[in-house]
């Protein structure tokens, strides 16, 4: 099991990643536990497609804040400190994550459109990703593994 995990993103493909201390900030922030965050974020994503391989939408509702959307996208960013742009690997600090969060999240983009980011950085931490699911996890990001789907 890893607890990390690697999409596309803004510019390039960035690792998402919740240790300990961007945790500990998250639930600072939001004044919420990541299980709750979690769930206000689950209550607002449907699934498409078959039983077998879903793909994962926001449909609406929910109870998840804008800090929960953003700050969740942020510390995973600081968090995985790593991406390839433009085919570089580059290390991601606060000052970039912060930049990349103002410029790919809302307002800068729809709401919808982090949700689901969010949510999979958060099910990734709580859950863990199989490494024989990762792989498929990092290359669709908008579908469900077998972690996800609770198998």
């Amino acid at each position: 099991m890893d607890t990390a995990i690697d999409l596309d993103f803004a510019d390039g493909r960035y690792r998402f990643w919740l240790p300990l201390p961007q945790i500990m900030e998250l639930e600072r922030k939001t004044d919420a536990s990541i299980l709750t965050i979690e769930e206000r974020l689950r209550g607002s994503i449907g699934a498409e497609g078959s039983k077998d391989d879903p793909t994962f939408l926001f449909i609406g509702g929910g109870s998840a804040t804008i800090a929960d959307v953003r700050e969740t996208i942020r510390l995973g960013i600081i968090g995985g400190d790593n991406a390839v742009v433009e085919g570089q690997e580059i290390e991601v600090g606060p000052n970039l994550a912060r930049s990349l969060v103002d410029n790919y999240v809302y307002p800068a983009r729809p709401m919808a459109e982090g949700v689901v980011l969010a949510w999979r950085i958060l099910h990734a931490a709580i859950h863990g990703v199989q490494l024989s699911d990762k792989k498929k996890a990092e290359s669709e990001p908008g579908e469900m593994n077998d972690s996800e789907k609770g198998k």
